[in-house]
């Protein structure tokens, strides 16, 4: 896959490799709620783990595609084959998964780039390249993220390049393919479709793609977005139209709107914050210049569109444009080398470009390898750790503050066939193990209760260095076994058995 390129970006590609599998070995967990709900519980109402009724309003409505649920699905009962299915193995799997093709996309726009594009035989636009590519803190962030932003931008970098640098007497089957993952792209997030429409137009306008080139593009996306309707029939055991049920609901119904309302520069605003300011302000001034400027690229085309109808939606959310991310080297090289070109950048001194770029990187290391190595979720650790310490006849008790009911209910990471209840309500009499859980710091038990601790998000110590009360502010999930209970009066009733049938 790294053939052609020169020794350093070898080297540096392979140390990105090794950077991504790091991140999606240690970041477990969600960015978003969505990736929990609409994919792993989608998977496990499949897999018979999660009762219908207790799925997010989505499910109902028949809007969310089946690719990705499909996907946990496959991993989970191949992994069945072998034993008992261990949920946050699923999730690791798929993570890497995610890690693999945007690794993949990077290479194949790294090396279109090069093919192409003369500044990129300039040394310094090279290494800038290359460090956005594959070391920029975010991007390796969502490049091992299993969502649908993460998944969509990574398929979509992918069959970019094929149709904006495909090249030789093979470029038909090269389009064929490229579209096959276009479509892949579209079906797991619907809102990419704007970036391939700009892009085929920009194939047949700007490139002037022959006819028989095009249809070989186009029979590839149909070939995929019909899989895609293949597989909601099967996921959901009738035929639905599940782009047109998003649209419909979403943007004609106006039901994203009750989720909040952003101004138009949320966008640009919100990145600028959030990106590591000052240095921040090149990822949008970057792409702004390539699009003036090089008003015939193929980025500008296929962007642009994007962009624009994200600005137009009332309600966004920063994680909508993450479907770009792959594409942001690009973008950035490619508008700031055209500035250059115009001299833009003669205020830029070497000396100051110097200084700016150590700051960068002393700012930027600490922020990447604490990307690398914390969970996205804070308190997944906990949950993994009940998981594993729970067996079938268990009763996990709480007070009041069911871990399995925060938000939404969580199904498909609960340890199966255990009971869940409140140890005020709770007949405590149970085959298996009596497990207590909780968050409050100092916890309370009742009267005549002996407990070993099992485990703690955080170790006594470090809670003791409460500096700034950031341990008063932080819950700390802790998981007790209850050794024995002589209750001064009888306790309630029973707690239902686990797993009711979907």
């Amino acid at each position: 896959m790294t053939s052609g390129l020169p020794a350093d970006a070898r080297a540096a590609v392979w140390i990105g490799a090794l950077v991504l599998a790091i991140t999606a070995f240690f970041s477990l967990g969600v960015h978003h709620a969505d990736e929990h709900y609409q994919i792993l519980e989608f998977a496990g109402w499949k897999l018979g783990i999660t009762p219908a009724s207790e799925l997010p309003w989505e499910f109902g409505e028949r809007m969310r595609p089946a690719l990705q649920p499909a996907i946990v699905v496959a991993v989970h009962r191949s992994l069945a084959l072998l034993g008992e299915p261990d949920p946050f193995t699923v999730s690791l799997i798929v993570r890497l998964l995610t890690a693999v093709l945007s690794f993949t996309a990077a290479v194949l726009l790294l090396k279109g780039k090069l093919r192409i594009d003369p500044v990129m035989q300039r040394g310094h636009w090279l290494r800038l390249y290359l460090f956005l590519a594959f070391f920029l803190w975010f991007s390796v962030y969502c490049g091992v993220r299993f969502s649908s932003e993460g998944l969509s931008g990574a398929l979509f970098s992918i069959g970019f390049v094929g149709v904006a640098f495909s090249l030789g007497p093979r470029s038909r089957l090269v389009l064929f393919g490229s579209g096959v993952v276009l479509g892949l792209a579209v079906v797991a997030r619907f809102q990419v479709g704007l970036m391939v429409a700009g892009l085929l137009i920009w194939a047949v306008l700007v490139k002037q793609l022959r006819w028989d080139r095009t249809a070989a593009l186009l029979l590839g996306i149909f070939v995929s977005l019909g899989a895609g309707f293949v597989l909601d029939r099967w996921f959901y055991g009738e035929w639905v139209f599940t782009i047109w049920n998003y649209v419909d609901l979403n943007i004609i119904q106006g039901k994203a709107d009750s989720f909040g309302i952003e101004p138009w520069w949320y966008y640009f605003t919100t990145l600028v914050e959030r990106a590591l300011p000052p240095f921040s302000l090149f990822f949008l001034i970057g792409p702004m210049i390539l699009f003036v400027v090089g008003r015939r690229d193929a980025l500008t085309w296929a962007v642009v569109p994007f962009l624009l109808a994200h600005l137009l939606v009332s309600h966004k959310e920063l994680r909508f444009i993450f479907p770009i991310i792959p594409l942001l080297p690009a973008l950035v090289v490619g508008g700031l080398s055209k500035a250059e070109e115009r001299e833009w950048l003669r205020w830029l001194s070497d000396r100051v470009a110097r200084s700016f770029r150590m700051f960068f990187l002393v700012v930027h290391v600490p922020l990447l390898l604490v990307i690398m190595f914390k969970p996205a979720q804070d308190d997944v650790g906990f949950y993994r750790e009940l998981y594993r310490l729970a067996h079938p006849g268990d009763l996990i008790l709480h007070d009041n503050d069911d871990p399995f009911k925060q938000g939404l209910p969580v199904w498909y990471i609960r340890p199966r066939g255990v009971r869940v209840g409140s140890v005020q309500s709770t007949d405590l009499r149970t085959e298996g193990r009596l497990l207590f859980v909780s968050r409050s710091r100092d916890q309370a038990f009742p009267s005549g209760m002996r407990t070993e601790l099992l485990y703690s998000a955080f170790p006594d110590w470090l809670l003791r260095m409460n500096v700034g009360g950031w341990a008063d502010r932080t819950a700390v999930w802790r998981i007790w076994e209850i050794n024995s209970y002589k209750p001064a009066s009888p306790i309630g009733a029973d707690v239902p058995s686990d797993h009711p049938k979907p």
